[in-house]
């Protein structure tokens, strides 16, 4: 999930909890104000009822009903019991009140119960040395659907609330992250070939203009290595070859020389084998150290994978002429384009001659299959051998530099082919799998993309 949208929803959800919160806290606050209001206008008409029950005179109780009635008027479902102070037992029963509800009452200090939507007062009215008390009750229909309004207009507002929050903090976050977005597209567009492009610093004083710096400093580091490693590997080449080549040409001379003992022979011998293993492994250092440059300097063109493969095996029958390397052409691709790569056809040969030959060294020329498929993306290359294979805690070591397997000390190599192979499929912009199993054999695969016509 990318981080703008992340902080999106971590807003949305920060507020949706601010909203709720609020939310519950008005409903809480007008339940209580709408139960409050609703019990007082029941204690008013309880105290009139309660007053109009203790006058002797009835023309005077039917005007405390008249005006209860002209100016107050009745609630939903309103009762009124008059009971004696105390009430016995059995009206207590008839109730279904507790007993604290009764006892709580005190003179002109109603108490209220609320049970099943139905809202309860006791009054206890005294005059005259005459005492009673009045239990009213009623149903606050108006007050319920009050509050049911109200929870409807609170989850309605809640979720459009939701939608314009997020709305909003996806506007807030896209906004925000407008200085990275141009950072990270600006840094994508820099490789090998332009490390002298720097990033345009705002001076903004915040953490962008840092980061901005740090990605600047960073490339100013990276053009000096790699300016640094160019030129190493262009000198090297002439400063190394050169001495190795008049030192293979005076042992060569020197073996040649008339009349010389055979112990002298023997070491101009050992001299120019040396030699050879020494320009050998200096060639495999700088073709490995040149693949780290991304196509710099190399030519790069269409390259037909089968084609390729039929060039690796000629030269592996000119080099291993007894080797049995066979090439599987049953799951080509029926595209032609599915074949074809964008790359240096040298380097690529370079890095499947590597892998084929050391299948046929390390097998002792056993079989060695050669299978060529496509899938959506890349054009695949199995290599499979049927070798001494690698141990399973060395896979992840074959492809560094010099490391060699712990059971290949019978057979002569330096740990530079697999790493340059490494090196050359990744400047490719491919990847490549290992499977092996020790006295079993190994594969190789590996993935180019091929090229979009």
């Amino acid at each position: 999930m990318k981080i703008q949208n992340k902080i999106a929803l971590i807003f949305t959800a920060l507020c949706a909890g601010i909203i709720l919160a609020l939310s519950a806290f008005v409903y809480f606050f007008a339940s209580e104000s709408i139960s409050a209001s609703f019990f007082h206008r029941l204690e008013v008409r309880s105290d009139i009822v309660g007053h109009a029950a203790l006058q002797e005179n009835k023309s005077l109780t039917s005007i405390y009903y008249d005006i209860k009635e002209r100016h107050l008027g009745s609630l939903p479902y309103e009762k009124h019991r008059i009971l004696p102070d105390p009430p016995d037992e059995a009206t207590r029963k008839r109730l279904s009140l507790p007993s604290s509800f009764y006892e709580a009452a005190q003179s002109d200090v109603p108490v209220r119960y609320f049970n099943r939507d139905t809202s309860y007062v006791v009054l206890r009215v005294a005059r005259d040395n005459k005492k009673l008390m009045v239990v009213s009750s009623a149903l606050d229909t108006y007050g319920m659907q009050e509050m049911g309004n109200l929870k409807h207009v609170l989850l309605i507002g809640f979720f459009i609330a939701m939608v314009f929050v997020f709305t909003f903090g996806k506007l807030f976050s896209n906004e925000i992250f407008k200085p990275i977005r141009r950072i990270i597209r600006n840094v994508k567009g820099i490789n090998a070939h332009n490390l002298h492009q720097r990033l345009v610093v705002d001076p903004t004083d915040d953490d962008v203009e840092a980061l901005s710096r740090t990605f600047n400093d960073m490339l100013d580091r990276l053009e000096i290595t790699f300016e640094m490693q160019n030129n190493f590997v262009s000198n090297a080449s002439h400063e190394f070859r050169t001495p190795l080549t008049i030192v293979s040409g005076e042992a060569e001379l020197g073996m040649s020389m008339p009349g010389l003992p055979d112990g002298a022979k023997e070491s101009f011998l050992n001299i120019y084998k040396e030699v050879g293993k020494l320009e050998h492994l200096t060639n495999s250092m700088l073709s490995l150290a040149q693949t780290g440059f991304d196509g710099k300097k190399e030519q790069w063109e269409e390259v037909r994978i089968d084609e390729l493969i039929l060039s690796v095996k000629e030269a592996a029958d000119r080099i291993i002429p007894e080797n049995q390397v066979a090439i599987d052409f049953d799951n080509l691709p029926e595209d032609e384009c599915k074949l074809t790569v964008n790359g240096n056809l040298a380097l690529l040969k370079a890095a499947f001659s590597n892998i084929v030959l050391n299948s046929c060294k390390y097998s002792d020329n056993k079989p060695v299959t050669v299978k060529i498929s496509a899938d959506s993306k890349y054009v695949i290359v199995d290599i499979t051998d049927q070798g001494i294979g690698i141990p399973d805690r060395e896979i992840g070591q074959i492809f560094v530099p010099f490391f060699r397997a712990s059971n290949t000390a019978p057979y002569k190599g330096y740990g530079i082919g697999l790493p340059l192979t490494h090196n050359i499929i990744r400047m490719h912009q491919g990847k490549a799998d290992v499977h092996s199993r020790v006295g079993e054999g190994t594969r190789f695969t590996t993935y180019l993309p091929y090229k979009y016509f």
